[in-house]
């Protein structure tokens, strides 16, 4: 069985401090702050649909039938994310150093997902002369209701393999789940990831929200061999550094 891969690419470090000693004493103001990118901004969305779909898949039923993450939800997330980054100077120097850098490595399997059909199927090679849609209502209802695009990785051995693409990002596990049913696939499955990388992650309490940053580092292509953390703690406008830890690190 194949299946779509992307590498994680990290960089290694040579050398390493401990970055909670200095937690107490900031050395770094808004003038310090780099203005986001366009494309920066846009991994911090990213970030924000990855949290979304987390907490959508909590709900199995959820999980198998809400195709679409939430707008507003989605929202509240970035502008969260945002807030933090042009605060980090005030959360911790070392925050301050990597906010930039933290972002879900996992983000990118909110927008696709992979597919494999037998070359026998009577619609099998619609998809591969470029004509989107099947004859079959089934598969060409998901195509259209959730602006699907389709690409052919490869053929081999009776089977063309596709990649199918959302331009949102989308609860992968519902459409996987959906194009199933359908059966009309010899496999459906989600994108994979080779080895591990930064995140983001949230949960909430009665009075907070709060924004976990894991940063990895060291042979991420075989999973990471280090991580740090901080956990942010937000209420309205209130921007405290909740806790940090983890592996030291590097400079």
């Amino acid at each position: 069985m194949k299946k779509v891969i992307y590498l994680l690419v990290a960089i290694i470090f040579n050398s390493c401090t401990n970055s909670t000693d200095d937690i107490d004493v900031l050395k770094y103001s808004e003038n310090d702050l780099i203005p986001l990118s366009d494309s920066t901004e846009n991994l911090y969305h990213n970030d924000a649909a990855f949290i979304e779909f987390e907490e959508v898949i909590k709900d199995t039923t959820k999980r198998i039938n809400q195709v679409i993450l939430g707008e507003d939800a989605i929202l509240s997330f970035y502008e969260d994310l945002l807030y933090i980054y042009n605060n980090s100077f005030k959360i911790s120097n070392s925050f301050f150093e990597y906010a930039s850098s933290l972002h879900s490595h996992e983000a990118i399997t909110l927008y696709q997902i992979t597919v494999s059909v037998d070359t026998n199927k009577s619609w099998a090679s619609n998809w591969k002369n470029g004509n989107k849609h099947t004859g079959l209502k089934e598969i060409d209802s998901l195509i259209d209701n959730y602006n699907l695009e389709i690409n052919l990785m490869l053929e081999s051995d009776g089977i063309y393999l596709y990649e199918v693409k959302s331009r949102t990002p989308i609860n992968y596990l519902s459409l996987m789940h959906k194009f199933q049913m359908t059966s009309e696939f010899i496999y459906v499955e989600p994108t994979v990831l080779v080895g591990g990388g930064s995140s983001i992650s949230f949960k909430v309490d009665d009075t907070h929200r709060y924004y976990r940053y894991n940063y990895g580092w060291g042979d991420c292509p075989s999973g990471c061999i280090n991580y740090h953390y901080w956990i942010v703690k937000l209420k309205d406008k209130e921007i405290v550094l909740a806790e940090e830890g983890g592996n030291t690190l590097c400079n």
